[in-house]
């Protein structure tokens, strides 16, 4: 029984270092370096960049989003990886016993060398959570090498004896221990991550902000007061709602109909905006309905967070768009509602981010 114990031992022990895979790194890594490259020199030209800085800022929000939304996903399912490792080695097997120590010693030994060239990986790299994960697999390390040990115990004793056996026990309760430690670890960054995801919005959010005071034009004195700028219309940064917009492909926010794609582009001149929603939606099977939405709207931006126009779309019918600054600096909420007509349709809701 204790053999089948070291077996489910190593076959757990074999997929440790898929925790940090190659797929889910490369896209963390990527995501990361597309927005330290949008948030290049940001700070050091706010105060002079002028107003056709904004768009630099909406592009940095954007890929801290998405670097963030990549973190947390990569540890997410390196954490639940860990979670169901630990599992398997806290449950006791009674499978006939079988001498299959040199077979796992191998096994043991080569997951150990790829573990300690994935730490070697992470050595330099300064991010917080990367480290931590870096700590936890020092651990796993060191687990594998009592393990190891154990192991080498083990075949030098006779394999009917049950002291070979006891001595394998207090390894694999201390890999489990490893992977609970990790598994709890990856679980706190995750949870720092969403706080620091929402502190950036709301960073980029006020630095949005003090570039348009930075920029705002001086007072005047005995001429015609001048037009207000288009950003001081809304209690939100104008930047919330112009600009081009898409249904994710990934893990799309919708209610009632389900979006295929969406695509928004809003534009704005002297608080007066202009926009065009092109769309297609998933029908159930059989329904005869036209599964594209396409429509115009114009108005003024009015002092309030969310904006409600009216709407035309391309046959000619008539309704209504709301738009609602999203959770995040880069998502935006379309409400639309028309008059209906037969295999039309006629409402939709759904988050759209950032292009």
């Amino acid at each position: 029984m204790k053999s089948s114990r070291l077996l489910v031992t190593g076959l757990v022990i074999l997929g440790a270092a898929g925790l940090i895979g190659q797929t889910g790194r490369e896209a963390y890594r990527q995501t990361y370096g597309a927005w330290r490259q949008a948030h290049a020199n940001l700070e050091r030209d706010a105060g002079t960049g002028g107003t056709a800085l904004l768009s630099q800022v909406d592009r940095a929000a954007s890929a801290a989003a998405s670097f963030e939304a990549s973190r947390a996903s990569y540890l997410k399912s390196a954490a639940q990886d860990a979670a169901q490792r630990r599992q398997v080695l806290q449950i006791a097997t009674t499978r006939p016993p079988v001498d299959l120590a040199p077979a796992v010693a191998a096994l043991v030994d080569r997951e150990s060398q790829t573990v300690t060239r994935t730490i070697a990986r992470f050595a330099n790299d300064p991010d917080r959570g990367i480290q931590q994960l870096r700590q936890s697999l020092e651990r796993e390390r060191d687990a594998l090498a009592a393990l190891n040990q154990a192991i080498q115990v083990r075949q030098k004793t006779v394999a009917a004896t049950s002291q070979a056996a006891e001595a394998l026990e207090p390894a694999r309760s201390k890999t489990a221990g490893a992977f609970g430690d990790q598994t709890s670890q990856l679980s706190e960054a995750v949870a720092q991550m969403e706080k620091e995801g929402a502190a950036w919005g709301d960073y980029y959010e006020k630095l949005a902000q003090a570039i348009q005071v930075a920029n705002a034009p001086s007072p005047r004195v005995n001429i015609t007061p001048v037009t207000p700028r288009p950003d001081s219309v809304t209690p939100v940064p104008m930047t919330r709602f112009v600009g081009a917009w898409t249904y994710p492909m990934v893990n799309g926010v919708f209610h009632g109909a389900q979006p295929e794609f969406v695509d928004l582009v809003i534009h704005e001149q002297n608080g007066h905006a202009d926009g065009t929603l092109f769309g297609r939606f998933k029908l159930a099977s059989g329904s005869a309905a036209d599964p594209l939405v396409r429509f115009d709207f114009q108005g003024d931006f009015r002092g309030s967070g969310s904006q409600r126009f009216p709407l035309v779309t391309s046959d000619g019918t008539q309704g209504t768009v709301e738009l609602i600054p999203g959770p995040a600096f880069n998502l935006l909420e379309v409400n639309f509602q028309t008059v209906p007509r037969p295999n039309k349709i006629a409402i939709g809701n759904f988050i759209l981010m950032k292009k």
